[in-house]
Formats: C-alpha cells, sequence, structure tokens
C-alpha cells in the first residue's frame, strides 16, 4: 500500500513544483483499492495530482474528514473529473462553519453547492462502515485533550452560531499487511479518543502508522497539554510511525518527540509512505 500527500501546508524540496498551500489531502493505492481522503483545495489537487502522475479519475471510494474549506474545496473539481466515487462524509459536515482567530467571524465551511447532481455522489454516516481494505470511523467519543483551538471555531447559521463540536469528523483506517494505518484530517476531536477509538475497534490489531493533523496550533495548545498528549501516545502506540503536519505546530512537534521520545516524520506535499 502507498500512500501519497496530495495537499499539504509544507512544501517538498524533492517537487517544488507541487502547490503547497494551506489544507489536506492523500491519496492510498494498493492491489484492492484507490481512496481519495479530502480534497485540499482544487488548484492544490489538479496540479499536484497531474504532476505527479496520479489519475483521480480511477478513484473508487472518497472520505471528507470534516466540512471545513481546507479539506472540501477541491470537492467541486474532484467530482468533475471523477464519475465514480462516492464521497462518504459525516452528518452535519455541511452545516454553516466559522472562525473567529482573527477576531470576527469568518466563513471556514464548504464552498460546494450539494445541487441534485451532487447530493446523488454524496453520503452522509454517523455510524462505522466497515470493508475487507478499509474502515471509517464516525467521530470519536471521549473528551480526553480536545484540542483549545477547537474554541475559536463556530457552527451554525449567523444568529445562532455555537462551538462546533465537530460530530461530523470521520477517520480513515486502512489495512495495511502489519497492521493499521490510520488517517486523520484535523483530529478536532482529539488525537487521543480517536486512538481509543480505534483499539476499541479492533483490540488485537497494531496501529501500524498514524498520519495526519493533530489540531495542536503553537499559539492554542499549551506545552504542559502536548506533553500530556505525547506521553499518553507513548503509552498507546509504542513503535508506531507517527507522521503528523498541516495543523500541527512544530513546537508541538518537537514537544510530542520529547514526550514519545522517538522521532516523529512530517507531512509535506508529494510525500509517498510505503506500508
Amino acid at each position: 500500500m502507498i500512500l501519497t500527500i496530495l495537499a499539504e501546508d509544507h512544501k517538498n524540496p524533492d517537487y517544488p513544483e507541487l502547490d503547497s498551500s494551506h489544507g489536506f489531502s492523500l491519496y492510498a493505492e494498493s492491489e484492492k483499492i484507490r481512496v481519495l481522503y479530502d480534497f485540499g483545495t482544487g488548484k492544490s489537487l489538479d496540479n499536484n495530482s497531474r504532476n505527479l502522475g496520479i489519475d483521480l479519475a480511477k478513484v473508487e471510494l472518497a472520505v471528507l474528514s470534516h466540512g471545513h474549506y481546507d479539506h472540501s474545496d477541491g470537492m467541486e473539481w474532484f467530482l468533475k473529473n471523477n464519475d465514480r466515487a462516492v464521497i462518504y462524509h459525516g452528518r452535519g459536515a455541511f452545516h454553516p462553519r466559522w472562525s473567529i482567530s482573527k477576531g470576527s467571524p469568518r466563513d471556514v465551511g464548504i464552498s460546494l453547492v450539494p445541487t441534485d447532481e451532487v447530493v446523488k455522489r454524496l453520503k452522509a454516516i454517523d455510524t462505522l462502515i466497515e470493508e475487507e481494505s478499509y474502515v471509517i470511523l464516525p467521530a470519536a467519543p471521549g473528551h480526553e485533550c480536545r484540542p483549545k483551538g477547537n474554541a475559536k471555531l463556530l457552527s451554525g447559521p449567523k444568529g445562532n452560531r455555537l462551538q462546533d463540536d465537530f460530530t461530523d469528523e470521520l477517520t480513515l483506517v486502512l489495512r495495511a499487511q502489519e497492521g493499521l494505518v490510520v488517517v486523520t484530517g484535523c483530529s478536532h476531536r482529539g488525537i487521543l479518543n480517536i486512538v481509543s477509538q480505534v483499539q476499541t475497534y479492533c483490540q488485537d490489531c497494531p496501529i501500524k502508522a498514524l498520519v495526519g493533523g493533530f489540531h495542536l496550533i503553537d499559539s492554542d495548545e499549551p506545552e504542559e497539554n502536548v506533553r500530556k498528549i505525547g506521553e499518553q501516545l507513548k503509552q498507546a502506540l509504542p513503535g508506531t510511525r507517527i507522521i503528523a503536519g498541516h495543523c500541527t505546530g512544530e513546537k508541538s512537534i518537537k514537544t510530542l518527540e520529547e514526550a514519545i521520545e522517538r522521532p516523529i516524520e512530517r507531512l509535506q506535499v508529494g510525500l509517498k509512505l510505503n506500508f
């Protein structure tokens, strides 16, 4: 199984032609499946898939991690260039979403208009989806170390905006030969809760890798919280490869490394991970 990062905030010196704008998208391919998790922006998806030689028209399954623009803006381009894949999303993903990180509320929701034609390609889920090659998990339960930055993220129409609880968040779990590969978008429900959810789903399945964003933004997350998360990840995932980026600050990654006592790999656009 090969995972390729199609959209990511961080540039890759080996691929200067790739767009590294804010967003996340991951493509996974094996002998059994081609799956796209998140869509970045349309520009990133178009430019980067072409330059990396990945034909997204062949994708059979797509998953939206949650309803924020930096994970969903490429959906319109994808739907125009792929006529087969169903896009799984959590219930509520298309609700209005806002950020107050810069003061006044600004729209950070999905820009795609769900027309009748679009709706035919969408499938809202709030329960586990299980297939031979993959599992899609609904929003992780639990309140262990949820990101402090969530306080700046709202959901709902004007006049009735509340702190977003991200009940639409979906986690993708891929079955690799040696264990599970867990893919997250932003881990708004808390990376520790997500890991616990995966381990509850399959207690005897080793987690080979944890890949994605953990929403540990340096300006929002106290260092002691990040260290606590790292200490618990060390206990829960001994030996697991951790590859982090997007909404995970460099200071937070270094604190996690100190706590788990091993290196964390950095996500960059064009990065290929072989399992």
